[in-house]
């Protein structure tokens, strides 16, 4: 999975690939910054002969309660010299917080019923604190009917988890409606057991960004 970046006239492509996460990673407390730090894809995804190698290095903002900036590995192709950024499925390419950032902020807002000056999530740089504006902007990003109809077109896997004993109840009459709607579905099908997974993802209160954000279409 990567998002094409249109290179400058004469200059080799640049995509972004994102790092795939194990079962494990995905659902435990790992820290997933040092999970992806040594990840480097060897097959060039844009030619059928490529090989990358090792490119440099470079740091991204991805602040959380647990980040501020974070490494980043890069490579390029020898044989097409495409280059190549990997990313973190928890960092989204040009955002300055984690998804996991994002996830406690839709916890704070939908589920402890904060407002959103005080659903803003919890981060190492104190002088990061996001503000209500950003709150908003990542919440209408969500807010898509896209999201609402790829959710309902998702099977649980056969396997399932033990339902969950603590009801919790999402809030209503937000100006996000879809958001709304899709929280509400997640709360009823995780309730019931299910698991739901997407690309490598499995959906969770922890992965709910991430998860909500694989379902959109990449845009060019």
């Amino acid at each position: 999975m990567g998002k094409v970046i249109r290179p400058r006239q004469n200059l080799p492509t640049q995509l972004i690939l994102f790092i795939p996460l194990s079962e494990e990673q995905d659902n435990s407390e790992t820290d997933w910054v040092i999970v992806g730090a040594e990840y480097i894809l060897r097959q060039c995804p844009a030619c059928p002969n490529g090989i990358i190698i090792g490119h440099g290095r470079r740091r991204k903002q991805a602040h959380d309660q647990n980040h501020d900036w974070i490494p980043l590995r890069r490579g390029i192709c020898k044989l097409c010299g495409t280059t190549f950024t990997f990313l973190p499925l928890f960092s989204p390419p040009y955002g300055h917080y984690s998804l996991i950032a994002h996830s406690q902020a839709l916890w704070g807002y939908f589920v402890d019923n904060c407002s959103l000056d005080m659903a803003a999530p919890v981060v190492k740089d104190p002088d990061r604190v996001p503000a209500q504006s950003t709150l908003r902007r990542w919440f209408r990003s969500l807010d898509s009917p896209t999201i609402w109809r790829q959710l309902n077109r998702l099977q649980p896997d056969a396997k399932s988890a033990p339902p969950v004993s603590v009801p919790i109840v999402i809030r209503n009459r937000t100006p996000f409606c879809f958001l709304q709607k899709i929280l509400e579905a997640i709360r009823r099908r995780l309730a019931a057991g299910e698991i739901l997974r997407h690309v490598t993802l499995i959906l969770s209160w922890r992965t709910l960004a991430s998860f909500l954000h694989v379902l959109l279409p990449l845009r060019s």
